[in-house]
């Protein structure tokens, strides 16, 4: 097994912002010359998720209105409290990216961190319509995607 380590970088412009990178990650199978093996795509941030589903403008719209409506943003969260709130403070007292309570519980919920794809004969073994997202949780910024791919040796 050879292991093939790339960063993605994108920047977000929205709450629930749905980015393909499936064309990205493709571009790097073909880099590593790997033809069966597996790929990992990861989201470094616990506020952005990586997910698989197929690429349409209605799926990303029920999402929002999904997200909106399970985890409003102007609910109490306990996160967001900065009278009691301790740990990971990295941003100045009221600094809208602490208040992001609503963005945490999404990821969550979402199990969105990671997806794990196979490759066989040097392509992602996907359905006729599935596609790899950055889904975007919180407010606009950079964002990394580790990609890592396991490339089984003949």
């Amino acid at each position: 097994m050879k292991v093939f380590n790339y960063l993605i970088k994108k920047t977000t412009k929205k709450f629930i912002e749905f980015i393909d990178i499936t064309d990205e990650v493709e571009k790097l199978i073909k880099k590593s010359k790997t033809k069966n093996g597996f790929v990992i795509v990861f989201s470094k941030h616990t506020t952005a998720a990586i997910r698989v589903n197929e690429k349409e403008k209605g799926i990303y719209k029920d999402f929002a209105r999904l997200a909106h409506q399970l985890l409003p943003k102007k609910q109490y969260y306990h996160h967001n409290d900065l009278k009691i709130r301790t740990e990971n403070l990295v941003c100045d007292i009221g600094a809208s990216d602490c208040l992001n309570g609503h963005s945490h519980c999404l990821h969550l919920l979402m199990g969105g961190s990671s997806e794990y794809i196979p490759i066989i004969d040097g392509k992602l073994a996907f359905g006729t319509y599935q596609r790899i997202f950055l889904i975007e949780l919180d407010c606009p910024r950079r964002r990394e995607i580790m990609v890592q791919i396991y490339a089984n040796i003949d």
